[in-house]
């Protein structure tokens, strides 16, 4: 069978391929994607962790069935398999034979079409609170988290709808936090996510240190983790500057550091969770210093999984929730298996 080339007009990374991925895992199909450029504002374009080993365009988060994302058309498969390129690249292809659908990807609903008949929609809103709602900070800008990387909204609605929840999202972004925080007044749990950008470390440490304080449920995602781990350390005399060792190259004390043989830890590894999450994506270069970590236990934080010395996953009893994970589980979310991680913050919530 020839392969289907699915031409997307997204104009951001959240929606690229996002029909494609379900039009992929409906037909049980490999899914291949010619990776697209993305010229603004978004610096978290590909990161959607690939079970290759790399990272590749974050709209694909949905795909069950994604073996590649490559530059090269050379590279692409000829037969049995689902192809999904970007419109203004559809000469690349032009030459190369196959059915060609079309995916409309900058209103909502987004549809699938090939000729006049459509073959898909998918809304990727979310209805709006009504009732009893639940408050979540996500400390993040909010253009990044819908437009640039959007699975961790998703993971978050997901367990919502399988909880019977309402869920009020409410976007803070970590370089415009005030001084004592009373934007945390307002919600009733938190949300620490991963990302590309460093600049977003000190607001989620600032955070980490209050909702640490006040109780308040907390989920860290990957640097949200980092950013925890940092926050504990911190609370000793004499490690108040404690920080990564990528953000500030020349401080005196690194939380987290370069693994020593430089490696880029990205794929997805064994975790010590019930299949079928048993599996992780990760995507990091740094890992807690071992050398700081009697202090960290000291500080009343656990460690709930560690591979080999590498710091997996971390929790503080004394809190209602306040746990953290080195790497995503947002990637492996779905709407008939929401990820546990989830759905427990979401049920530690008071109210």
């Amino acid at each position: 069978m020839l392969p289907t080339f699915i031409l997307d007009d997204a104009r951001v990374p959240a929606r690229f391929g996002l029909l494609a991925s379900l039009w992929a895992n409906r037909h049980a199909l490999p899914l291949w994607s010619l990776r697209p450029s993305f010229p603004d504002d978004f610096p978290d374009s590909y990161q959607h962790v690939a079970q290759a080993g790399y990272c590749v365009t974050s709209g694909l988060y949905r795909s069950d069935t994604l073996q590649h994302e490559v530059s090269d058309v050379d590279r692409l498969p000829t037969r049995d398999a689902v192809i999904v390129l970007a419109l203004a690249d559809a000469a690349r292809v032009a030459h190369l034979p196959g059915p060609r659908l079309y995916s409309h990807s900058n209103n909502l609903p987004l549809y699938l079409q090939e000729g006049e008949a459509t073959l898909l929609e998918h809304d990727t809103s979310h209805p709006l609170p009504d009732g009893h709602v639940l408050r979540i900070g996500l400390i993040a800008r909010e253009h990044d988290q819908r437009n640039a990387y959007p699975a961790t909204l998703d993971a978050l609605n997901t367990a919502a709808a399988r909880l019977n929840l309402s869920l009020d999202i409410r976007f803070f972004s970590p370089g415009e936090l005030s001084t004592d925080l009373h934007e945390l007044d307002e919600v009733q749990g938190v949300v620490l996510p991963g990302g590309a950008s460093m600049a977003a470390v000190a607001g989620q440490i600032a955070v980490a240190h209050t909702s640490w304080q006040r109780n308040i449920p907390t989920l860290g995602l990957c640097l949200g983790m980092q950013s925890m781990c940092t926050a504990a350390l911190q609370r000793h005399a004499g490690f108040e500057q404690a920080m990564l060792a990528e953000v500030a190259p020349e401080a005196q004390i690194h939380s987290f550091i370069p693994f020593a043989d430089r490696r880029h830890r990205c794929g997805l590894l064994p975790f010590p969770a019930a299949a079928p999450f048993n599996r992780m994506p990760y995507n990091h270069r740094y890992r807690f210093n071992p050398a700081l970590l009697p202090l960290l236990l000291a500080s009343g934080v656990q460690i709930t999984a560690q591979t080999e010395d590498i710091i997996e996953g971390i929790s503080l009893p004394d809190c209602r929730f306040w746990q953290g994970v080195q790497g995503h589980p947002e990637l492996l979310s779905r709407p008939d298996a929401p990820h546990p991680l989830f759905m427990a913050f979401l049920q530690a919530l008071p109210g």
